[in-house]
C-alpha cells in the first residue's frame, strides 16, 4: 500500500492500519510506517529520551542534547610533489590542513618507520599527548597525516580541511565517523542491537545480503560490550558501550562508529564535512534512525566523558586508595587535611583528564556536578 501524498493533518484522523509519513527530527527524512508503529515508535522515543530526564546545567550534563556526531579519525596520503606547495616541514603540513591556531603541534622527521613509510613524526596537543603521526618516503613517494580521535576534536573547521586537501589533490585512506547516542534511544541498547545485528537488521541501502556480524560480550562486568558489523579493512560498524568503556558501569550511553577505508573504493573528501549524510547511507537501519545532527553538541561530549572519567575515578580511590586513606585520616586527625595538602596532592591533572578540551573551570564544574559536592579546590 502507497503512502498517501503528503500533507498536515491530525494522527487522530487516520485509521491504525493507515500508511503514513514519519517525519524524523533534526532532518528532512521520512519514513514510510503505519499509524500504528508511528506512536508505538513516538511513545518509546518519549519514555527513552534524555530531553526528559533532569535539569540542564552550564557546568555539568546538558540533558536536552542525546546525540553527538563527529569525526573520529581520519587519514589523509598526498603526494610529495603536492606537498611542496606547503612547504617540506612536518609544522607548515599540518598548519596547512588543520590552520595555525588548530592546537596541534608536530615533532620533526625522523628516521622510524612507520606504516611503510621510512621517516616520521608525531602530532600532539597542548599537553603534549600523542593524538596523530605523519609519514614521509614510501608508499610511492607520499605523505601520509593521520589524527586520533583526540587529533580531530581539535579541529575547529572540517570545510577548511576540506579544501586545503582538495588543493593537494590528496584522498582519504581511512576516515571514522562516531555518532554518540548519549540515552541510547536511536538503537537501543547493546543487546537489542546485537539482536537487530543477528536478524540481519543492518541490510545496506539498496540491495544485497546483509554483512558479516559479531558479538563481543563483557559477561555482566561492566566494561561493555561491542557489536561489529562488517570487515576490517572496507566499511565496517564498530557499536560498543561508550560510558561503560570510559569506566560508568551505569552508563546508557552508545556510540556508533563507522569506520571506512579506501581499500576497494574511494572515501570522498565531502564526508569530511557532510559525516551525517555517509552515516546514515551507510544501512538502511541507519538512514531510517540516525538523525541530521552536527557539532553543536560538542561541548556536550566533552562533559560526557568527563563524567564518566569521575565515576572510574571514584571507584579506582574507593578500591585501591580507601582503606590507606581512611587510616591516615584516622591517624592524623586535624591535622590531616594540612598533611594531604602539603605531602599528597600534586597541582597536575591526571592523565584520565588530560586533553578533555575543556578549560580549567569547566572542568571543575563538571566534576563537581558529578560529584556533587561544591568543594574549594585545595590551591
Amino acid at each position: 500500500m502507497m503512502p498517501r501524498p503528503f500533507m498536515r493533518r491530525p494522527l487522530g484522523a487516520f485509521q491504525p492500519s493507515d500508511a503514513i509519513y514519519l517525519r524524523v527530527p533534526h532532518s528532512g527524512a521520512a519514513i514510510g510506517c503505519t499509524v500504528d508503529q508511528a506512536v508505538e515508535r513516538l511513545a518509546t522515543n518519549v519514555a527513552l529520551s534524555p530531553r526528559h530526564a533532569g535539569p540542564s546545567s552550564n557546568t555539568g550534563l546538558n540533558t536536552s542534547i542525546p546525540f553527538h556526531l563527529s569525526i573520529d579519525y581520519c587519514t589523509l596520503v598526498f603526494s610529495a610533489e603536492k606537498g611542496e606547495m606547503c612547504g617540506q616541514s612536518t609544522r607548515t603540513i599540518v598548519d596547512w590542513l588543520f590552520g595555525h591556531d588548530s592546537g596541534l603541534y608536530p615533532t620533526e622527521l625522523r628516521s622510524k618507520f612507520w606504516q611503510f613509510y621510512k621517516l616520521s613524526a608525531y602530532i600532539n596537543d597542548a599537553e603534549g599527548n600523542c593524538v596523530g603521526r605523519i609519514g614521509r618516503g614510501g608508499n610511492g613517494d607520499t605523505w601520509c597525516v593521520s589524527l586520533t580521535g583526540a587529533g580531530c576534536q581539535r579541529v575547529l573547521n572540517w570545510h577548511w580541511v576540506k579544501v586545503q586537501a582538495g588543493y593537494l589533490d590528496a584522498h582519504i585512506s581511512r576516515l571514522d565517523i562516531a555518532l554518540d547516542d548519549f540515552g541510547a534511544v536511536l538503537l537501543g541498547d547493546i543487546r537489542q542491537i546485537n539482536e537487530l545485528a543477528r536478524t540481519g537488521g543492518f541490510a545496506p541501502v539498496g540491495c544485497g545480503k546483509p554483512p558479516v556480524t559479531s558479538f563481543h560480550d563483557d559477561h555482566g562486568s561492566g566494561k561493555g560490550s561491542t557489536v561489529y558489523v562488517g570487515l576490517k579493512g572496507r566499511k565496517q560498524l564498530c557499536i560498543y558501550e561508550k560510558g561503560k568503556q570510559l569506566g560508568d558501569p551505569e552508563s546508557p550511553w552508545v556510540r556508533v562508529e563507522l569506520r571506512l577505508w579506501a581499500a576497494d573504493s574511494v572515501v570522498p573528501l565531502d564526508a569530511l564535512t557532510r559525516p551525517h549524510e555517509f552515516m546514515r547511507g551507510a544501512y538502511a537501519v541507519l538512514a531510517d534512525r540516525v538523525p541530521m545532527c552536527d557539532e553543536a553538541s560538542r561541548p556536550e561530549k566533552k562533559a560526557r566523558e568527563v563524567s564518566a572519567h569521575a565515576v572510574a575515578a571514584c571507584r579506582f580511590l574507593r578500591e585501591q586508595c580507601g582503606p590507606l586513606l581512611n587510616l591516615m585520616w584516622q591517624c592524623l586527625g586535624d591535622q590531616a587535611v594540612e598533611f594531604f595538602r602539603e605531602e599528597i596532592f600534586r597541582n597536575t591533572l591526571p592523565s584520565r583528564f588530560k586533553g578533555s578540551g575543556l578549560d580549567h573551570e569547566s572542568l571543575l564544574g563538571v566534576l563537581r556536578y558529578q560529584l556533587g559536592y561544591e568543594v574549594p579546590p585545595p590551591f
